[in-house]
């Protein structure tokens, strides 16, 4: 089958998806909203946090579905890549990397983070050592960026992709928080080895 052949496979799939469609009916960016949201339903990380920052929010959905919450009273934004504004959304174009650049932003604003998300993945090239090396980098980035600002008992939500450095990945959190949950969101598509790392209870 031809490159073009699979991409237009894809976007008919893609197209009858309901969680697509819901999305379109719902004005979210993406589907992804729904997987936030399925994530709150089963482990209620929105609703007793005031500062949340969403780490790689392009398209922006979640930082959408943050709005929601009258609780959360600041938002932060962090992506390479430009997205369209959202009003009392603070957003920034960084590479997550960067941590002189992070650092200095959230030391000007002077407050705890309650809550880190990152629905980030990374090119995905179907060698699968590769993305899984990816993916810890990945991992382990954000784990700096809690270790330098999350609050001590702060919760992270974080993708994950199921192979060969899941485990590593996972006992390398244990370090830092008091409980690791595995949850696949109904809205995942039932093919993918996609999975959020839900981590309670930050210990520093």
């Amino acid at each position: 089958m031809s490159k073009s052949s699979k991409t237009n496979n894809w976007v008919k799939r893609h197209s009858k998806d309901p969680f697509v469609k819901k999305s379109r009916t719902d004005r979210y960016r993406s589907r992804a909203a729904y997987k936030l949201k399925s994530i709150d339903e089963k482990y209620d990380v929105l609703k007793n946090v005031q500062c949340v920052v969403d780490l790689g929010c392009a398209p922006g959905s979640w930082l959408q579905v943050l709005k929601e919450y009258s609780n959360i009273r600041e938002i932060f934004g962090i992506d390479v890549l430009d997205l369209d504004l959202i009003k009392g959304v603070n957003i920034y174009k960084k590479d997550i990397r960067d941590h002189e650049s992070l650092d200095k932003i959230f030391a000007e604003c002077n407050i705890e983070i309650d809550l880190v998300l990152s629905d980030i993945a990374p090119n995905i090239t179907g060698i699968s050592d590769i993305d899984q090396s990816n993916f810890a980098e990945i991992a382990e980035t954000i784990q700096l960026f809690c270790k330098s600002r999350l609050k001590f008992g702060g919760m992270m939500v974080m993708k994950y992709f199921l192979g060969s450095s899941f485990d590593a990945t996972v006992d390398s959190l244990r370090n830092n928080f008091k409980k690791i949950n595995v949850f696949k969101p109904s809205s995942s598509k039932k093919k993918s080895n996609e999975v959020y790392l839900v981590c309670i209870d930050f210990k520093a």
